[in-house]
């Protein structure tokens, strides 16, 4: 194609950039009045935006697949499993989720301090999971033994299916302080911990909802 046909098209179709600014924000211009230029860079920062903000909802649909997918694997490996709870949820969320450390958090069992689980039950006092990253070394010491480097954690309420109170406290751990920030979404959580529930309630005796 010859440089005329090509300018004899866009002078027939003056909303061509308009309408593909991904070819203008390639374009070089040379010998151009400073008007137009400025209408260039302004459209080619459009672009820019326009596409960030598409890599953004790319980005996340493709985590919220991978996720989905690590849940649905959890929730597999999760109802195969024969070990007691305390054991196989712990390793399964480390292998699955790729967290740094895991403990499930049995109230009944007396494992821990009642000052600690006094401090687990207050963060999901409210019935939803919880991140956090402002964790106090006490704490942490407890739950995952000295010099166990976690900085962020995840705390996840589990309960049976009826709805009844939550026999128990998931928490994860990592050594990123980015990996679990407050005000982070918590519904994979919460679908982890409804998980964790049923498998309770299946070896307890009762029926799923």
């Amino acid at each position: 194609m010859k440089s005329e046909d090509v300018a004899a098209y866009l002078k027939n179709n003056p909303g061509f950039f308009a309408e593909h600014g991904d070819v203008l924000a390639d374009v070089e211009l040379d010998g151009v009045d400073p008007f137009h230029q400025r209408q260039v860079e302004a459209l080619r920062k459009r672009h820019d935006a326009e596409k960030a903000r598409y890599d953004l909802v790319v980005e996340s649909a493709r985590n919220n697949q991978a996720l989905e997918q690590s849940l649905h694997g959890f929730a597999c490996a999760l109802l195969a499993a024969a070990e007691e709870e305390s054991t196989v949820v712990a390793d399964l969320l480390r292998e699955r989720f790729a967290v740094d450390a895991a403990r499930y958090c049995d109230v009944a069992e007396g494992e821990l301090s009642a000052d600690t689980l006094e401090s687990l039950g207050q963060r999901v006092a409210h019935g939803s999971s919880i991140c956090d990253d402002r964790v106090s070394t006490a704490l942490l010491e407890q739950l995952f033994g000295e010099d166990s480097g976690i900085r962020s954690c995840a705390f996840v309420p589990v309960k049976l299916a009826d709805g009844s109170t939550a026999p128990g406290i998931l928490v994860l751990g990592s050594r990123d302080g980015e990996r679990f920030q407050p005000g982070m979404g918590a519904i994979y959580l919460d679908r982890i911990g409804e998980l964790v529930g049923a498998r309770l309630g299946r070896r307890r005796g009762q029926s799923p909802s």
